[in-house]
């Protein structure tokens, strides 16, 4: 019962916070640091997102931020990133095919839509596709780069020397930190050649935010205070129209082992639906289907089907600048590409290593069964019969459907209410595809014997069954279930760096050809004044720089930039 009263109690709050924000605000505002301005194609671009409100004081309503990396009309890479606290981060990795030239970087939250594309975070970035060769791209003789002065505001920044040699190890010192920092990131990346026309710093942005603190507000979309909201369009299946009668109940499951169910959320307009999810992270696919209450289980068809909506913003055509080359920088180009296929090649498995995700349902079974432990039926409907405790088929409307018995006997009666029924984590309404499954795919059957509420919708117990493959094979979803790929929020990816402290790893065979040496998008502080960031160089020469931003409680801007050479 305890899951059922959070849920609801959860609920509740959130309906309540749902309806004080769609009308007052509050307006976020996104700021976005990158690890360098210039990649190649192939490249990892690290970011790093921090949402305040519109006059730059931190906020951390949202859970989730959308980084988005757009040519004139597309968008080329997506990212919905986990918020903690108003801070989130992420690894875009950038397609080997993408053309030479500058795009547009775009950061916003779901509640920023609600005032359009001038809330959002917009930078320039440029792609160099050194992979092949582009007749269209003009070349320029004229180096228009200027190098960036060193600086820093509010804090000092400085290393322990200007000059390195390869795989050597450095160290950054931050001095002067305020009492009150919110967060502070730093990179370390090689400095490009290439000009970035509209490029956005920190300062420039934090800057910028009086003009844009009031604009127009439509208060359409709902704030995601607890995890990514997945949209629905309801569609009528004997009109194609939209769903026009309320009272239409859907459920979302992710594929996988597992349970990751949401109820949806029928909108006021009776044709759009919402699923209030939370830790979602990681891409794959999920089943959303409608069904009748009165009729789960018995295979009744619902004449209703949800098509998922793109969690995305619509973007306006922004004409881009053309990006010219310079044969001067060919030789620097050349060395960053080789560079990029060796670490490819020897690093592939450290590059963006993904951290683990906490699971989303936390509640263990009543009962496991691994099948391969018992004697083998031909049917689901005989190996529950022969040895699953609590849990059985009955025929309902000419079709068999499934029962369990509770913990708590609540219910008065074995036959009250059927379960919520999983196979790989899709939801089945039709008990008798389950009555009828092959066992001998089944690896696993999991039984729970409360009650449990997703999304405001009620399950007397739920009966999961795990596939050895752990992808539904051989299993016929009947209308109107759907399967749709899906892209969660992505899993917190780590940096990865050699450790060169010791001779032995300095003289190693492995080359290390990083063009950003370091990137830490939370610099640990322990509330001190000072830091000490130790780094290591590559093998690439060439002239670097270190950039350090941040933000504190009470919204200053905390920025920092200096540059050394590796020899």
């Amino acid at each position: 019962m305890r899951s059922l009263r959070y849920t609801i109690v959860m609920m509740a709050c959130g309906a309540l916070l749902a309806g004080h924000l769609s009308a007052i605000g509050p307006r976020e505002r996104v700021y976005a640091q990158t690890d360098k301005p210039v990649y190649l194609a192939g490249e990892l671009l690290w970011t790093k997102l921090v949402v305040t409100d519109a006059a730059g004081l931190p906020v951390s309503l949202s859970k989730v931020g959308y980084v988005e990396l757009l040519d004139a009309t597309t968008a080329q890479v997506q990212a919905r990133v986990n918020l903690v606290e108003g801070v989130g981060e992420a690894c875009l990795e950038l397609p080997a095919m993408l053309p030479t030239g500058y795009y547009r970087l775009v950061a916003y939250t779901r509640q920023a839509r609600n005032e359009g594309e001038a809330a959002y975070f917009h930078t320039t970035i440029g792609v160099v596709n050194t992979f092949r060769k582009d007749g269209s791209v003009p070349t320029d003789t004229t180096l228009w780069a200027t190098a960036p002065s060193d600086g820093a505001d509010g804090i000092t920044l400085r290393l322990d020397k200007n000059t390195f040699g390869r795989r050597e190890q450095g160290e950054v010192l931050l001095e002067g930190l305020p009492a009150d920092l919110r967060t502070l990131s730093l990179s370390i990346a090689g400095r490009s050649a290439l000009p970035v026309p509209g490029r956005t710093d920190l300062s420039a942005w934090h800057s910028g935010l009086s003009a844009r603190a009031d604009l127009p507000l439509n208060g359409t979309f709902l704030p995601e205070y607890e995890g990514p909201i997945i949209e629905g369009k309801l569609i009528d299946t004997r009109t194609g129209e939209a769903v026009t009668t309320p009272g239409v109940q859907t459920l979302l499951g992710f594929v996988g082992e597992e349970t990751r169910v949401f109820g949806g959320q029928q909108q006021a307009d009776h044709g759009s639906v919402l699923f209030l999810t939370k830790r979602i992270d990681g891409s794959g696919e999920v089943a959303v289907t409608t069904y009748d209450p009165l009729a789960l289980g018995t295979g009744t068809g619902s004449p209703y089907r949800v098509d998922i909506e793109s969690p995305f913003a619509l973007h306006p055509e922004t004409e881009m600048p053309r990006i010219k080359l310079n044969s001067a920088w060919r030789d620097e180009l050349e060395r960053r590409h080789v560079g990029l296929q060796v670490t490819r090649a020897l690093n592939a498995r450290q590059l963006g290593h993904a951290e683990r995700a906490l699971p989303h349902f936390r509640w263990a079974p009543d009962k496991s069964y691994l099948l391969d432990e018992y004697k083998r039926f031909p049917t689901m409907g005989e190996t529950v019969f022969e040895f699953v405790e609590s849990v059985s088929f009955r025929k309902r409307d000419g079709k068999q459907t499934l029962f369990i018995l509770l913990n708590d006997l609540s219910n008065g009666a074995l036959q009250m209410n059927p379960p919520l029924v999983l196979l790989d984590g899709i939801p089945i309404v039709d008990h008798q595809l389950v009555y009828d499954y092959d066992p001998a795919l089944v690896k696993r059957i999991d039984v729970y014997r409360d009650r449990y509420s997703f999304g405001g919708q009620s399950f007397e117990g739920i009966f999961s069954i795990t596939t050895k493959q752990g992808h539904y094979p051989s299993l016929r979803l009947t209308e109107p279930s759907q399967l749709f790929d899906y892209e969660g929020t992505q899993p917190r990816r780590l940096f990865w760096a050699p450790d060169y402290a010791d001779e032995a790893a300095r003289a190693g065979r492995l080359p290390d050809y990083r063009h950003t040496l370091l990137w830490l998008p939370e610099v640990p502080t322990d509330g001190g004044s000072s830091v000490r960031v130790p780094f290591s160089t590559s093998d690439l020469r060439g002239t670097y720089e270190v950039v350090v931003e941040g933000f504190t409680r009470s919204g200053q801007v905390v920025y920092g930039r200096v540059a050394f050479r590796v020899e």
